[in-house]
């Protein structure tokens, strides 16, 4: 059934966090390919390169061929990884909404909730930041500057050209993340006025003009639509939103209408459309929005599965807990290791990607527990520091 084990302690989902685990591992394994394979394979693998590039290197034996020919299937699925990043944007809109809702609006006085999101954010930031200042075995993009003073702070936007990508290119999320969070508390007060289909029309209408506008108009810098500037993410931001007040009033209805089959079918067209918008034309303004709705609404569905395998349940939504710290200190280990196994074949480096992506991501939980452990010594009486993530 749908409800069943829908949670687990607290407030949290069981299925939310496999989801998250799978985003964070996808966007993992995208980066390593990327340093490996982004001069050796075509960029994307699509439908018409596929048979090609399957060809292409492939062993003499019938047997290796079909490994090669599988090899090459889960490289192109792998290239895909940035598409997970909008299903965290919509989940931290969903994750902020849950709990805000659930618990009441007047229970939380906004002071309060900026504190506690800061605190969420920035000290598993700024350590990362410290260990990327001594660590080996890393890819750095750039020199150590002023810059990563602006970063530290959380600056990743001013100026757009220099900060968006500085240092680690993935931590530009963290600059999304903030300008969300300064302007949720009317993000929040408007959904709870208007009601969450007319929040989300207003999301996905603002979304589309703002991006038509900075990128037809103003011939602003792309960096602005892919998330410098937060209004052009607020579709999928505004979905999880709006998905999050459902779960909080109707769990069980919200649910069933997503499980279903007809739920399922509903994301997979969602996620198809999004790939066909990607077009130079206007279409194109629409692409992220579906992608992200429809492959969200997919994983839920894989995450559902995966939590009914008792193996692989549990690492999962573990790797999903910590999808934070996985997602702040992968990319310079993850690119290093792809720059590594450049000399192996594309099934080789598969199987070693995968090892070195469960190292790093037994590091990364190693050190926000470490950090989490350390806030929660130092926790204040409102519970600050120390609040159960």
């Amino acid at each position: 059934m749908p409800g069943d084990g829908a949670k687990s302690k607290g407030m949290r989902f069981e299925w939310l966090d496999s989801v998250k685990g799978m985003a964070v591992l996808w966007i993992a394994l995208y980066h390593c390919l990327l340093s490996y394979g982004s001069e050796k394979l075509p960029w994307p693998i699509t439908i018409d390169s596929l048979s090609a590039t399957m060809r292409t290197g492939a062993p003499g034996s019938s047997l290796a061929e079909l490994f090669h020919g599988i090899a090459t299937v889960i490289a192109a699925i792998i290239q895909r990884g940035p598409q997970a990043v909008g299903v965290f944007i919509l989940f931290s809109g969903f994750g902020l909404t849950y709990s805000l809702v659930k618990r009441g609006a007047s229970k939380a006085p906004w002071p309060t909730w900026y504190r506690r999101r800061l605190t969420r954010l920035f000290p598993v930031y700024w350590v990362a930041h410290l260990i990327f200042l001594v660590s080996p075995l890393t890819v750095i993009h750039n020199h150590i500057d002023y810059r990563f003073l602006l970063s530290f702070l959380g600056d990743r936007v001013i100026p757009v050209e220099k900060m968006f990508f500085y240092l680690v290119p993935a931590w530009w999320f963290m600059g999304l993340l903030i300008e969300l969070y300064i302007f949720y508390p009317l993000l929040f007060t408007l959904l709870e006025r208007v009601g969450w289909v007319k929040y989300l029309a207003l999301c996905i209408l603002v979304s589309v003009a703002s991006r038509f506008v900075l990128n037809d108009v103003l011939r602003a810098n792309g960096y602005y639509e892919m998330g410098a500037f937060f209004v052009c993410r607020l579709w999928e931001f505004g979905a999880g939103m709006a998905f999050g007040k459902l779960m909080a009033e109707k769990a069980d209805w919200t649910l069933d209408r997503l499980l279903s089959w007809k739920g399922f079918l509903a994301g997979l067209l969602l996620y198809v459309l999004g790939l066909f918008f990607y077009q130079p034309n206007f279409l194109y303004f629409f692409s992220d929005g579906f992608t992200s709705l429809g492959l969200s609404a997919v994983m839920v569905h894989l995450a559902y599965l995966a939590n009914r395998l008792p193996g692989l349940a549990k690492p999962l939504a573990k790797t999903g807990a910590y999808s934070y710290g996985i997602y702040l200190l992968h990319q310079p280990y993850m690119m290093y290791a792809g720059r590594m196994l450049r000399p192996e074949g594309l099934g080789v480096f598969l199987a070693l990607a995968c090892v070195a992506t469960l190292f790093v991501a037994l590091f990364s939980i190693a050190i926000e527990y470490g950090v989490n452990r350390a806030l929660k010594r130092l926790s204040f009486p409102d519970g600050t520091f120390g609040e159960k993530r």
